[in-house]
């Protein structure tokens, strides 16, 4: 319960501070938040605090912690700039992925999971580490009873293959009715490397679902093993 209390409480920081900066954005160009806004924001933070709460009775390890390094670093583009990436290091592999544009991101307190949130606040990725399903995956429909049991309230609406170049993985699709009449989308992907596994959450509302999807493949599809560690 101290790992979810510490997330629960980095969400809280960062959901007060987006709102604070929305308000006085909102302030001086003379504009209004509608009590409907209001309550899509905190149908929203809602949500992304149940994910965090949710997020560590899904991974159970017996008296075997995962051992992960996270750091940041920038890697040249083919373009000529740079991007910031996020490095993961366990044992002697070092993964890597991008961060994708218009994210802040966020190592965990633990050390086991990195936070992805969108400048709005309205979308927030979570990558998660475990020593879990190492080696391989377990079948799909098992996998997909523990999602359903994780998202109680959710509908899970199809299930698909999570490309990265570290292999394949599978991906979840689910509805998660939020406060207001509002509804979030959630993509639950997850990897599986020798020594453990990757999970990849997605959480946004309904309506900017497709412009964070891309997002989120982005991301996934920037996800490969390194050689040696970026500098």
């Amino acid at each position: 319960m101290e790992f979810a209390d510490a997330r629960l409480h980095l969400v809280l920081n960062m959901a007060g501070l987006e709102c604070k900066k929305n308000k006085g954005t909102m302030k001086k160009q003379g504009h209004v938040l509608s009590d409907r806004s209001r309550t899509n924001v905190i149908g929203i933070v809602r949500l992304v605090i149940s994910v965090f709460i949710l997020l560590p009775c899904s991974v159970v390890v017996a008296g075997d912690q995962p051992e992960f390094k996270v750091s940041s670093a920038t890697e040249a583009t083919l373009e000529g700039g740079n991007v910031n990436i996020m490095v993961i290091q366990t044992g002697n592999k070092h993964f890597e992925l991008r961060v994708p544009k218009n994210y802040g991101t966020q190592a965990g307190p633990d050390g086991q999971s990195i936070l992805f949130t969108s400048q709005t606040g309205s979308s927030v990725i979570t990558v998660k580490m475990s020593t879990n399903y190492a080696g391989a995956l377990p079948k799909t429909e098992e996998l997909r009873d523990q999602v359903a049991k994780k998202y109680a309230n959710a509908s899970l609406v199809q299930t698909s293959v999570c490309h990265t170049t570290c292999g394949n993985g599978v991906l979840f699709d689910l509805f998660q009715p939020a406060a207001g009449n509002s509804t979030m989308r959630i993509r639950d992907g997850f990897i599986s490397f020798p020594e453990g596994s990757f999970e990849f959450t997605l959480s946004c509302d309904v309506r900017e679902y497709d412009q964070n999807r891309l997002s989120f493949a982005w991301l996934l599809n920037s996800f490969h093993l390194q050689t040696e560690p970026a500098k």
